[in-house]
């Protein structure tokens, strides 16, 4: 059944698979303990993601009481500024989240 006052229309799909990559990045060392250490808390300014990251931290703090924690926030949820890139270098380990 043609309808005349119907136009033809093409929906595309993509597929959204990518190929495997040749280079894999080596994951970083592990730590034994949290204790001693500095953890960063980066905030990328998502909807609620300082309330995941406040307990987070709770929870690290609880087995490891002796970490001394910092907070960092992104101006933007895309990109870092350079200077807090830095910052964050400071740190043993590093917590980031996505918040929504």
């Amino acid at each position: 059944m043609n309808d005349p006052g119907m136009t033809k229309q093409t929906v595309l799909v993509y597929e959204p698979v990518a190929e495997e990559g040749k280079d894999q990045d080596a994951l970083a060392q592990r730590l034994a303990t949290l204790d001693g250490k500095v953890v960063g808390l980066l905030n990328n300014t998502k909807d609620l993601v300082d309330e995941l990251l406040e307990e987070v931290k709770n929870l690290l703090q609880k087995d490891f009481p002796g970490a001394e924690f910092r907070y960092f926030r992104k101006e933007s949820v895309s990109g870092a500024a350079p200077e807090l890139l830095d910052e964050a270098t400071t740190c043993d380990a590093l917590v980031t989240a996505v918040g929504d």
